[in-house]
Order: C-alpha cells, then structure tokens, then sequence
C-alpha cells in the first residue's frame, strides 16, 4: 500500500476548507431541496390517503341515507291508519261502538 504523501494530505485539507468555506452554501441548499422534496411526497402520499378515507365515509354516509329512507317507508306504511284498524278488528277483536252504546260526557 502506498502512503499518503504531504501534497496529497494537503490537498484533502484544501478541498475540506473549500467545503467549509465556499461549498457550505451549495451543500446547504441541497440540503434544503431534499427536505422539501421529501415534504412533498409525504404530504401527497397523505393526501391521496385523506381522498381514500373521505370516500368510503361517504359511500358509508350514502348507505346510512338509504337505510333512513327505507326506515321512514316501513314506518309510514306500518303507521298507517287503515292497517291499525284491522289489526285492532283481526287480531284483538276490538269493534266500533254503535251510537246507543257510546256516553257523552259534559
């Protein structure tokens, strides 16, 4: 193996000072380039999950919404006066009260 001589030492010096002194501003704005760009695809990456995530709530929501229509439907149609009168008349054998048998009270 060969050893390192003085000008090679001295040269390795010179482009560590060239570093520090004149390449510290390139160095720095690479650095701040990668930072942003780095920013920028975590920040897309946790958009396009936020997109995911608010379209199955609202393909949940349009479920919900549905399952309420059919809910309000069964509850109009059981709610339905005809219906309840003939329950009361079928299955608890309820009539009407004749007009003699009916009180008034004042």
């Amino acid at each position: 193996m060969k050893q390192p001589t003085e000008s090679s030492l001295n040269l390795a010096r010179l482009i560590g000072r060239d570093l520090v002194t004149v390449g510290l501003v390139p160095l720095i704005l690479s650095f701040i380039i990668l930072v942003s760009a780095l920013s920028v695809v975590y920040i897309t990456h946790d958009t396009r999950q936020q997109i995911v995530k608010q379209e199955q709530l609202l393909t949940e929501r349009e479920g919900y919404d549905v399952e309420w229509r059919n809910q309000i439907l069964e509850e109009n149609s059981l709610a339905e006066h005809s219906r309840i009168e003939r329950l009361a008349e079928t299955e608890l054998k309820m009539q009407r009260p004749s007009a003699d048998s009916e009180i008034v009270i004042q």
